[in-house]
């Protein structure tokens, strides 16, 4: 038997696999209902892939996918990077779950930042963001105000905008939000809602451990957000190797930090700019794969807007 605690992406989605492929699997969540925070945003065609896997046709609940990515002053152009209702796919999936808790062999930690299962990690960084939703009559793309300590965002929800910053400096987020409003013209309206979270920005190498006894992390527990804050696709590509992985959890951390090596040289390049010193080489293997998942664009269109 396997228990899986947290019903976000990645516990949803290993919870299907396991009982598709004929495993004994429980799941628990103390929400009442989907956690629709941040991450509307998912890398396409991974996401249709991996989906696919337990049935669920990810075009169903595509929103919008946009014609161009706008930061700061520059115009890029979209290539993988699709807006999904992500609160009604869980609600989908929610639905066909009678949430229990089983006596079990492996406990599989899928509670995101709460990391309330595997032993806590040593100076974790949780970047603390704000989020609304806002009417406004725009082009559908994805824009981006950036800058070193954080960036502020707003993407097409259909009839709203998903509107929010995240930074290291939670003093600074209303600053760079306001930033995003003068650059791009959205102006301030009142919010059909509004809340705060936290995303864990930190290499998946300290993350470390990744199981730890009978408990196995899986998702954003263990560290799998992009340094762009991206997290439901690397999630879902987690959940997949911990599902391959689960007749034999000694395997499992090599898997991850092999098959996720851009996440670590990521969040390793997002380090050492926290700390003041870029590791501009590294944006040598970074820039030609986020290239090819989501984003056409240049080191030379990077380096315009880092610097």
């Amino acid at each position: 038997m396997i228990q899986i605690y947290g019903a976000g992406i990645a516990g949803t989605f290993l919870y299907n696999l396991l009982l598709k492929n004929g495993y004994r699997a429980s799941i628990f969540e103390v929400r009442k209902s989907p956690d629709c925070r941040c991450g509307w945003g998912i890398a396409y065609r991974e996401a249709k892939e991996l989906y696919s896997e337990i049935d669920i046709e990810i075009d169903d609940f595509i929103l919008t996918k946009p014609e161009k990515v706008l930061v700061n002053g520059l115009e890029l152009r979209n290539k993988g990077i699709a807006i999904f209702d992500k609160l009604r796919l869980l609600e989908e999936l929610w639905r066909n779950i009678e949430f229990k808790k089983s006596d079990a062999e492996v406990i599989v930690d899928a509670t995101g930042t709460k990391r309330a299962f595997l032993p806590k990690i040593a100076k974790d960084r949780l970047v603390p963001t704000l989020q609304f939703m806002e009417r406004h009559e725009k082009d559908e793309n994805i824009y981006i105000y950036f800058e070193r300590h954080g960036y502020a965002w707003a993407f097409p929800l259909g009839e709203y905008w998903h509107i929010g910053a995240g930074s290291i400096f939670e003093n600074k987020i209303p600053e760079l939000i306001e930033k995003l409003r003068v650059k791009f013209g959205f102006e301030k309206k009142e919010s059909a809602c509004s809340c705060s979270a936290r995303i864990r920005m930190l290499p998946l190498s300290k993350c470390r451990p990744f199981v730890h006894n009978n408990v196995v992390g899986v998702g954003e527990a263990i560290g799998c957000v992009s340094g762009a804050g991206e997290g439901n696709a690397p999630s879902l590509k987690c959940a997949k190797i911990l599902y391959d992985c689960i007749e034999n959890l000694g395997i499992y951390e090599n898997r991850v930090l092999k098959e996720l090596n851009w996440v670590e040289r990521e969040q390793r390049f997002l380090d050492s700019v926290f700390r003041g010193i870029p590791a501009f080489h590294l944006l040598f293997k970074i820039i030609p794969n986020e290239r090819k998942r989501l984003v056409e664009h240049s080191i030379l269109d990077f380096l315009r807007v880092f610097i």
